[in-house]
């Protein structure tokens, strides 16, 4: 059992970091790579199992990183969070396992909002592997770039499904592994490998980075993230559009005041933006 100051599984879940999980019942229901992953919260805190792979749960969720010291790290870097930091106790960074499908999640996430993307990703992963009823391993690169963008368009994919394509048949192309390998690299180098690929700019290469290699200095800057940066460290860029110059000094001025933990203090930020709004958005 897992108390609720160290996980607060709904919020993870549902924070824009992945978007296969449902709440069905009392239950949290959803897969990572190839295990499927289950949470029910109790009175004393939240009660999580993952199968075939025991441990994977605990992966997913970093549950190896001490939530209170990052969050007192946090706090410690910038007091002008504390609120949010307070105001979502259990909230954690997710790590998922396979990079492929961070990219092609995200890839259906530009000019969207979570329900919508969260089908589309569904949609995605019903070309894998059933695993149990309604729950799929996401399909390999190959996999994907054989769909014809027709029919992902018949699927209410949009202009999305010509990217999608053209990002699998450009991977599949690319050496076995090319992908995952960006996670041993530099988080600068990262960046630039992922931007080569067709519609892929800076701020999904960040949410690749971010929660699929597994670079936590990483920083996804949408709108309501610009708007507290500019408020914390940017006041004379208020009201003023997110260039790509902004873009890569914001991301820069996050990556020095907190480091490694940037991308965990994003994640507080960009989830007070759901809370208040009542219901999932999402303006990627």
């Amino acid at each position: 059992m897992i108390p609720r100051e160290h996980l607060d599984f709904g919020a993870c879940v549902s924070s824009g970091q992945v978007f296969r999980f449902k709440e069905v019942g009392k239950k949290w229901v959803g897969v990572d790579g190839s295990n499927i992953i289950e949470a029910i919260e109790t009175a004393d805190g939240w009660s999580v199992r993952s199968c075939p792979d025991p441990r994977a749960w605990m992966d997913l969720l970093q549950m190896g990183q001490n939530l209170l010291q990052i969050k007192r790290t946090i706090a410690d870097c910038e007091p002008r969070l504390t609120r949010q930091l307070e105001a979502y106790p259990g909230l954690r960074l997710l790590r998922c396992q396979r990079s492929d499908e961070t990219l092609f999640s995200f890839l259906c996430t530009p000019n969207n909002n979570m329900a919508r993307i969260g089908r589309m990703v569904r949609e995605l992963a019903a070309y894998g592997k059933e695993m149990g009823e309604g729950l799929f391993e996401f399909p390999g690169v190959g996999r994907i770039a054989a769909i014809p963008e027709a029919e992902l368009r018949s699927k209410g994919f949009g202009y999305r499904a010509a990217t999608i394509t053209k990002v699998a048949r450009e991977l599949a192309q690319r050496p076995s592994g090319w992908l995952d390998g960006l996670r041993q690299v530099p988080y600068e180098n990262a960046i630039r490998a992922l931007s080569e690929l067709p519609g892929v700019g800076p701020k999904l290469a960040d949410c690749v980075c971010l929660f699929g290699l597994h670079h936590s200095q990483a920083v996804p800057f949408d709108v309501h993230l610009w708007r507290a940066a500019t408020r914390l460290y940017f006041p004379a860029w208020s009201g003023k559009s997110l260039t790509a110059l902004r873009y890569r000094s914001a991301g820069s001025e996050f990556r020095r005041r907190f480091g490694n933990t940037a991308g965990w203090a994003q994640q507080y930020l960009f989830y007070e933006r759901i809370a208040a709004a009542g219901t999932p958005v999402c303006n990627y």
